[in-house]
């Protein structure tokens, strides 16, 4: 990175995590020409070769499309997303419609997402990427902050902004975890995702891209979809399942999809992983800006995760962006970055904490009022496309 001017704020950004969000925020700022240092504790390979697949909403396309080129073959689209509950009635289709655009949302391995914003920042003046590089702590002072570097000299920046990862605090371990592997599955349309709601858990089934790790293309058998599990449950059920066979699995995960036509006939690279659900109670400390996993750590369900922190990113940009181009001190935006962030936050942390168990209760009352939900879904168009919106674009006013 050269060192562009900028006002009268040259000191650069420095954001902690090398992760989709910090990247993302990264090429959002330089939009703005707001330089920024992103430091991330592993390798661009280490990175590159993480294949857990994201689900990323409409909203979230657009924001990445206008920073880079995601290669066609390492992205999914999905179309129509169906709800279900097992053992209940009501079923909710939300389809292109509901939108008013083709897709919905689409799915890309993490490593395939960082590869392409990876390449972007690198190419861009604004930014300097620093990667195999520590972040010990983060001293403030009234006019910068201190980030302390392990094995080098410590870097001064205008702004901190703590990007990804659950902080240093002490974290309880999970309850729940979640089985994830790659099926083939037959009975299913091409771009068609699946949330079903166990009693154990949120089953959901993504359309995985047609990119294999080796960056072939993947061909699946005659009439059967490519498609990612991730499967919610208690770490004891994780625990059990974890050591089935994979016959034995595909009869469980058969049991509890329930569509008729819809079967399971291969499954692999099975893995799990904790849930840890954590959000912290402010996002600013003084010039410490927290956004992505940093400021919340969702359940999986719905798929937000992610989405929010990259609506956290545009929001905090266009505040900083604004800041630093009438050459005031950007820590002024990080208090309005904090209020405009908080219902669309406080909607989707509700949202993944309350419907897992929500679904998964047996109470009568409760099940019925799930049921009569899932129907007024299917059933009412207004109600289907504000919920898709919410799920696409967050809350917006």
């Amino acid at each position: 990175m050269t060192s562009p001017s900028n006002g009268k704020n040259s000191m650069p950004v420095a954001i902690l995590g090398g992760g989709p969000v910090g990247l993302t925020l990264a090429l959002l700022l330089a939009k703005r020409s707001v330089p920024s240092v992103v430091f991330d504790a592993r390798s661009v390979e280490q990175a590159n070769a993480d294949r857990r697949l994201l689900a990323l909403s409409l909203g979230s396309l657009q924001t990445l499309g206008s920073l880079v080129e995601l290669p066609g073959d390492a992205q999914a689209p999905i179309r129509t997303v169906i709800v279900s509950s097992v053992g209940q009635f009501g079923r909710a289709v939300i389809g292109e419609r509901d939108v008013g655009s083709e897709i919905l949302g689409g799915t890309i391995r993490y490593g395939d997402l960082i590869a392409a914003l990876s390449d972007a920042a690198e190419a861009n003046e604004f930014i300097s990427v620093r990667r195999s590089l520590k972040v010990l702590s983060v001293r403030q002072s009234p006019s910068s902050v201190q980030i302390e570097l392990q094995g080098e000299l410590p870097f001064t920046a205008a702004l901190a902004i703590s990007a990804e990862g659950l902080g240093t605090e002490p974290v309880e371990p999970p309850s729940q975890s979640a089985l994830i592997a790659d099926l083939e599955v037959t009975g299913i349309e091409r771009g068609t995702a699946c949330e079903r709601f166990t009693r154990d858990g949120p089953l959901a089934l993504l359309p995985l891209p047609t990119r294999t790790a080796s960056g072939a293309k993947s061909g699946a058998n005659s009439g059967a979809q490519k498609m990612a599990l991730v499967w919610c449950m208690s770490n004891a059920q994780a625990d059990r399942r974890s050591v089935l066979t994979d016959g034995a699995l595909i009869d469980e995960l058969g049991t509890q999809l329930g569509e008729r036509k819809l079967r399971v006939t291969s499954l692999h690279a099975r893995n799990r992983f904790p849930l840890h659900q954590r959000a912290r109670d402010e996002l600013v400390e003084h010039r410490i800006a927290y956004l992505g996993n940093a400021a919340q750590t969702l359940h999986p369900v719905a798929g937000q995760g992610l989405n929010l922190g990259l609506r956290d990113g545009v929001v905090l940009a266009e505040l900083i962006g604004a800041d630093s181009a009438a050459g005031n001190d950007p820590m002024q935006s990080l208090h309005s970055y904090a209020q405009s962030r908080r219902a669309d936050r406080a909607a989707i942390v509700a949202l993944t904490r309350t419907a897992p168990a929500f679904f998964a209760t047996r109470f009568a009352p409760i099940a019925l009022a799930r049921s009569i939900g899932l129907t007024a879904l299917a059933l009412v168009p207004n109600l289907r496309r504000e919920f898709a919106r919410l799920l696409m674009f967050g809350v917006r006013f």
